[in-house]
């Protein structure tokens, strides 16, 4: 089915008071950022209705050869919000989300047998909440398998799983001498949250992991990270002195590549070992960053800072006025682009969808900016890619990048 079908049959339906929940929503968002009155819409004849989704798909066509004119130098999608939040775009998105509950309501429907070749390979699903707890004593948890409660208990600290977030409650604040170290490790393709002894809430982006104490010492907070994490870090005060944390950064292979000192203060972490730099981005505090490379040099960043380590040279320098939005999108359910390199995008969506990438004729070059959603089907995104001048399909578990 064509998409200007797709938008007939969507609209038919809603017209008719059989589309789902999410249709209709669909439906009467566009009609609100387009000032149509749910009323006015109802009482329009066939012919304006009809000259209406005409309307649609010319728009759509305009919107399309334009920026393909405006934006030669660099790729622009239209996709801008899924959202609905710009209301020029609004058609468009429709277009998007239409055919991917269109696609969504046929596959509801009960399937005729078919002979294999007709059987089309399974469909790509984004990430979701799962991770592996790895405890003291070498046992490991599959957090996505267990019922939520309490998992177990090691000293004075008792785990819980609530969700998709992971709970350590420190019964008491009794100093210990010798912490007990856990781990927490989402794949490809998963992410979770986690609130450590001392009410510090940590998320986990996918194929990333933090190895963190079960309980706190009397005058030191250490944890270590690999991939992306976002820390909010909860100040803690014992004897009437603050109580500083500690974040050493890993690359995948176990190589230090620096270090992160704060009191208390919201930031985000991005050490996956494929990027040229580890990425530390600070959203409210202060912080301090160093490298492994060079210890004794270090630089204390202000909020919209980010500091960046460089994976060959080792060398750090920091950015200003940095988009936190875009930074922290991830952790929101979106990957949000700014005139991002399209490579970097292409391995985003790999961790995310636990594909690999393979480029028919070398990396692409040029640049991409726009938001999508992180919970859409591989395949839609790939879609609103192409029209941005990404060219690629998926074969299996790859992205074949053309």
């Amino acid at each position: 089915m064509t998409d200007p079908q797709i938008i007939q049959e969507l609209l038919k339906r809603y017209n008719e008071g059989t589309a789902t929940a999410a249709e209709q929503e669909i439906v009467e968002q566009w009609l609100e950022e387009n000032k149509i009155e749910h009323n006015e819409w109802m009482q329009m004849d066939g012919e304006r209705r009809e000259n209406l989704v005409k309307e649609i798909q010319s728009d759509l066509l305009h919107y399309i050869t334009e920026k393909e004119n405006a934006y030669k130098g660099s790729v622009y999608p239209w996709y801008r919000r899924f959202y609905f939040h710009l209301a020029a775009a609004s058609v468009l998105i429709l277009f998007a989300v239409a055919g991917w509950y269109y696609t969504n309501k046929e596959q509801d429907k009960p399937e005729m047998v078919k002979t294999e070749k007709e059987i089309k390979p399974r469909e790509v699903m984004p990430g979701t909440n799962k991770a592996v707890l790895t405890l003291a004593d070498g046992g490991t948890v599959e957090l996505n398998d267990a019922a939520n409660g309490v998992l177990a208990s090691q000293g004075n600290t008792e785990i819980r799983k609530q969700g998709s977030e992971l709970v350590y409650d420190q019964q008491n604040n009794a100093a210990i001498k010798i912490p007990a170290f856990n781990m927490l490790t989402t794949p490809r393709g998963g992410q979770y949250n986690l609130v450590l002894p001392d009410g510090t809430r940590v998320w986990l982006n996918a194929a990333s992991s933090i190895k963190y104490p079960v309980a706190f010492t009397a005058d030191s907070r250490t944890v270590e990270v690999k991939g992306e994490v976002y820390f909010e870090v909860a100040q803690l005060n014992k004897g009437g002195k603050k109580i500083p944390f500690r974040v050493k950064v890993f690359g995948e292979n176990g190589e230090a590549k620096g270090l992160v000192e704060v009191m208390g203060t919201h930031f985000n972490i991005n050490a996956y070992s494929e990027e040229s730099t580890v990425n530390t981005t600070l959203l409210e505090g202060r912080v301090k960053v160093s490298t492994a490379a060079h210890p004794d040099e270090n630089v204390v960043l202000n909020v919209a800072q980010q500091a960046r380590i460089s994976n060959s040279k080792g060398s750090i320098k920091v950015l200003d006025n940095v988009n936190i939005e875009e930074v922290v999108a991830w952790k929101n359910g979106l990957f949000m682009m700014k005139k991002a390199d399209i490579p970097v995008v292409l391995r985003q969506l790999a961790r995310w969808y636990d594909v690999e990438i393979v480029y028919s004729n070398g990396m692409p070059a040029g640049k991409i900016t726009g938001d999508i959603p992180r919970n859409m089907p591989l395949a839609e995104v790939l879609k609103v890619m192409q029209l941005s001048g990404v060219k690629c399909k998926t074969e299996n578990r790859k992205i074949i990048v053309e």
